[in-house]
């Protein structure tokens, strides 16, 4: 299942779906240095806006062509500067893995101050009305920004979230985005996301031989083992705060990314 790609073609059907007149802003958090969902937002017509502490040129550049705002911070539960961990993952530096999280899997000893700010101040300070889809993809931090949500009033809280969680080895294992602590922030989300009216959900997983799951949070009983496959590699959850998507649809979508198919990543990263 290659997640990505996957996550972003059932985005660009969705989105609309939700919100056809556009009248929310789309908010990319953790941007990283290669799948810019912010630039997908952007063609979609939603007003986007990203928000990565390190910014490379390549997302520069689709923020200037296409009006995109960038912020450079990082999302979280302060506002003034906090310590970046600066990622390393298979013995390679890698700013895709930049993390709050000292615990994080993919944290190297090398850090940098960087500025941060929270949910409701950013609603407050890009003066939001509403939110139509917020991405996450922190490493580790999601359920920092996720537990601010029960801080916002029902018309605040984003149609659309999508998270990501686990990375860097197999549940079953147990380690890296799967150890306890970083499971127990996953179950977290899920918890404030029931608590907050969130429903329908879609999971997209990287394992071989996944396929998509889609559940209700509002009748899900909050189990990791019912919820993740054994073999779970990494993966999103997309989850609506009202209303779903045809099932048959998503089937449609998601059918060409399904299946088992060879990947040299999964080989050179040992999460196999």
């Amino acid at each position: 299942m290659r997640v990505e790609a996957c996550c972003q073609s059932l985005l660009r059907e969705i989105l609309p779906h939700i919100d056809p007149n556009r009248s929310g802003v789309c908010l990319d958090v953790g941007v990283g240095n290669f799948a810019f969902y912010c630039d997908l937002f952007s063609q979609l017509g939603f007003s986007t806006i990203a928000i990565e502490p390190s910014p490379n040129d390549k997302l520069r550049r689709i923020c200037e062509r296409n009006s995109i705002r960038l912020l450079e911070c990082c999302l979280s539960d302060e506002n003034g500067t906090q310590t970046l961990h600066l990622g390393k993952f298979a013995r390679l530096a890698n700013a895709n893995f930049n993390s709050l999280e000292s615990e994080w899997f993919a944290s190297s000893q090398n850090t940098k101050l960087v500025s941060t700010i929270d949910l409701s101040e950013l609603i407050r300070l890009t003066e939001i009305n509403k939110i139509t889809c917020l991405k996450l993809d922190i490493e580790g931090w999601e359920r920092v920004v996720i537990e601010q949500l029960k801080a916002l009033s029902f018309l605040q809280l984003p149609q659309v979230i999508m998270f990501e969680y686990g990375g860097g080895s197999r549940r079953y294992q147990g380690e890296k985005g799967w150890s306890p602590k970083f499971l127990k922030g996953t179950m977290n989300c899920l918890e404030t996301l029931q608590k907050c009216g969130y429903g329908f959900s879609i999971m997209i997983d990287y394992a071989p031989d996944a396929r998509t799951q889609i559940f209700d949070l509002q009748n899900l009983q909050l189990d990791p083992d019912l919820i993740f496959p054994r073999n779970a590699v990494y993966g999103n959850i997309i989850s609506f705060r009202e209303g779903d998507y045809p099932e048959s649809s998503i089937a449609q979508i998601t059918t060409p990314y399904n299946g088992k198919w060879l990947n040299w990543v999964m080989e050179r990263f040992a999460v196999n």
